[in-house]
């Protein structure tokens, strides 16, 4: 028998009295934000008590500030838009824009780390605004299982455990994708056997339809299988367009193509690249998109899905990109571009060492996105259960 389970049938072998939120804490909502503040994401000099947001995690950190509101430890809740992500918050602190803050009346009933995890899988009628919103009578109508502190803490200790193994795997990761974007830099940013793309592509831009000619028909690539994969496969293309003969034949797509994001927001983002690495037959891209075609024999599309996303190359076309209200690139601006063109062997080569660092750190199946993600469907089943208790009358 496991520790919890000892403690279980020891101090609540028939269940446990369950309480509303507003009987256990006391509810507050966030104020004005305090006229002597920093927006630093450090403490500085005399600045010292940070001041919280709506927001999740490091973005909820608004600035720091002179004076501060709530002295207790507490679990900050946000109120619209983000809801069910409550967070700690221990130290004295100032909550500001639609932050709820709910503190434990008495820590000998209820303990702030145990609160949270209630809360995570708690149930509340929400208003019914477009956006979800919850006012603190919501928040204080909430009804959780209040158990024994020492049970309350065992499921603490083990709940923590699960938290510290995904830290320590979201670290991992960070680590990993440090590693694959230096050994990309170092393997494909070089300063011989440069080509400029226009020497080894034409470009076209893609297909512009009326809003009524999709969700049927042929297949289209779009912005966002672009701009979320460095390969393209008949897998990861779903959008439909209504076509004609015309339009097979002037925005066809064929293996080795690649195919440019033209425009974003910001620089950052502006021609993001992904390479058709399957014939994908009667289909077209879209005009949001530019087609890049091999005029040469030179590059394997696998080496493809990775030398446009090299460093240098990315820094190259962010630079040359337009900029008004939107980044935008060309055929003319990406045909400027160099990249390092080695022989066919040498691109097999590096690709061999990208795919298998590329996958450890992105693959949703085998790589360490795949581990995360089992890790918490492991917590959330632990947390779920640890939490699912009997109730018992109150005394």
């Amino acid at each position: 028998m496991s520790k919890i389970e000892e403690l279980i049938k020891d101090k609540c072998p028939n269940g446990v009295i369950f309480k509303s939120v507003g009987e256990m804490c006391d509810v507050y909502t966030g104020g004005e934000t305090p006229t002597d503040i920093i927006k630093t994401k450090k403490p500085k000099d005399d600045y010292i008590y940070p001041i919280y947001s709506n927001g999740i995690g490091e973005n909820a950190l608004y600035g720091y500030s002179k004076t501060y509101r709530i002295e207790d430890d507490a679990v900050t809740f946000s109120s619209i838009g983000t809801l069910g992500h409550p967070e700690i918050r221990k130290g004295k602190f100032t909550p500001i824009i639609r932050l709820k803050v709910i503190v434990p009346k008495d820590s000998n009933q209820l303990i702030i780390d145990y609160l949270k995890y209630a809360l995570e899988i708690a149930e509340f009628t929400n208003n019914k605004s477009s956006l979800p919103n919850l006012n603190a009578n919501m928040l204080r109508n909430i009804i959780i299982p209040i158990p024994p502190i020492e049970v309350q803490e065992e499921i603490v200790r083990i709940l923590d455990k699960f938290g510290e193994l995904e830290a320590e795997l979201e670290a991992e990761l960070e680590a990993r994708k440090s590693q694959y974007e230096f050994w990309r830099g170092k393997l494909l940013d070089k300063s011989e056997n440069l080509k400029s793309i226009g020497e080894l592509f034409e470009f076209k831009n893609g297909i512009n339809k009326s809003k009524e000619c999709f969700g049927t028909g042929n297949l289209i690539i779009n912005y966002v299988d672009v701009y979320k994969n460095n390969k393209i496969t008949n897998e990861i293309v779903k959008g439909l367009v209504e076509l004609n003969d015309t339009d097979l034949v002037r925005y066809s797509c064929k293996k080795g193509d690649v195919f440019f994001t033209r425009t974003s927001e910001t620089r950052e983002e502006v021609g993001m690249t992904s390479v058709l690495v399957e014939d994908l037959n009667d289909s077209v891209f879209s005009g949001f998109l530019l087609r890049a075609r091999p005029i040469t024999d030179l590059l394997i599309p696998e080496y493809c899905a990775y030398c446009f996303s090299s460093p240098r190359v990315r820094k190259d076309i962010v630079s040359y990109a337009n900029f008004t209200t939107r980044a935008t690139v060309t055929g003319p601006i990406l045909s400027k571009v160099k990249i390092y063109v080695p022989s066919i062997e040498e691109q097999k080569r590096i690709v061999n060492v990208l795919d298998r660092m590329h996958s450890l750190v992105n693959s949703i199946v085998d790589g360490i996105p795949a581990e995360i993600e089992a890790r918490r469907k492991q917590y959330e089943y632990y947390r779920n259960k640890l939490l699912s208790f009997e109730e018992v009358a109150c005394e």
